[in-house]
């Protein structure tokens, strides 16, 4: 059985994993997320940001570097957090949602999502080339 690795701040592994960096996800990304999970064939570390007492933007910047796959949940940024959102929407394996209707973030990026149907089969992919 496949072992899921849930990381919060300040903490890092360093393994083999496919990373998946998830921040400020409302909570139907959370259970979209998990049954996703439940689906894969391979460990992965799963990196969650979320409304803490303390926030770690040096944590936070260095996964989403790292991590093979980011999710933003733009909906649930905190006003710290929404300043980093363009830097972060403009990276290549940055996925982001939102409910809003007009937004300027889709010419930084076409990697807007509006659920995770799409993840497994992101993962199978990582999967496939290790």
């Amino acid at each position: 059985m496949p072992k899921l690795n849930l990381i919060t701040p300040p903490d890092k592994l360093f393994n083999d994993n496919v990373d998946i960096l998830l921040i400020h996800p409302s909570e139907y990304v959370k259970k979209e997320a998990q049954e996703t999970f439940k689906t894969i064939t391979h460990d992965i570390n799963v990196y969650l940001y979320e409304l803490t007492e303390t926030q770690d933007y040096d944590w936070l910047l260095s996964v989403a570097k790292s991590a093979k796959i980011v999710i933003l949940d733009c909906d649930n940024c905190t006003p710290e957090t929404k300043k980093l959102e363009s830097y972060f929407i403009g990276k290549g394996n940055v996925f982001w949602l939102t409910k809003g209707e007009v937004s300027l973030y889709t010419l930084l990026s076409t990697k807007q999502i509006y659920n995770l149907d799409w993840l497994q089969g992101e993962l199978n992919n990582y999967e496939s080339t290790e």
